[in-house]
């Protein structure tokens, strides 16, 4: 009788080990899970700040634009500024035909001054008040 109620023992032992098997294999399996939804959210959180990435390359592509697009207005405003005798000017030689031979620099406070004037200019522009300097 004595093999009987060890096999008994044996039996149960071995019921509570797979319990305690199946009970490990059902917590592993939802912490799985868990880790799978993670990182489900993890790869939706990327794809979003790929496509954030991307709209803000555009964005900052067209104001590189906007902003090549205004220094040129402002070399063309500064040139049609010189062409009118406000910037640099111009001496005139006549021979067989009219044109400009020279460009001479404005004296050192005209310089200043039309430094001053497009450092204003371009401070405007940028929705800036100028201030001392």
């Amino acid at each position: 009788m004595a093999d009987g109620t060890r096999l008994k023992e044996l039996q149960e032992f071995q019921r509570l080990i797979e319990l305690i098997l199946n009970d490990e294999k059902a917590k592993r399996q939802a912490s799985e899970d868990q880790l799978h939804s993670r990182m489900d959210q993890m790869a939706e959180v990327q794809e979003s700040l790929q496509s954030s990435v991307m709209g803000l390359e555009h964005t900052m592509g067209a104001m590189q634009q906007q902003l090549k697009s205004i220094a040129e207005q402002l070399q063309n405003y500064n040139r049609n500024k010189s062409i009118l005798g406000e910037g640099l000017t111009a001496s005139v030689e006549r021979g067989s035909s009219s044109r400009v031979t020279a460009i001479q620099p404005p004296l050192e406070d005209n310089i200043t001054q039309y430094n001053a004037i497009h450092r204003m200019d371009l401070l405007c522009l940028m929705g800036r008040k100028p201030g001392p300097g």
